[in-house]
């Protein structure tokens, strides 16, 4: 995470990848990458479950 422009590459990466975990699509996604200050609240405190890593 400390070379500047790959930053934002693996943080899209890892935002896709937490949504998944949570059953949640690609809106979800959206908000954590603009919004995360709102987004991870949601997942944390709402009714979504924690369903494992995502499997591709």
């Amino acid at each position: 995470m400390c070379i500047p422009f790959i930053q934002v590459i693996f943080m899209i990466i890892i935002c896709n990848d937490l949504s998944k975990a949570f059953g949640r699509g690609i809106g979800t996604t959206l908000g954590l990458i603009f919004l995360s200050f709102i987004f991870i609240p949601i997942l944390g405190f709402g009714p979504a479950q924690y369903q494992g890593p995502a499997r591709t």
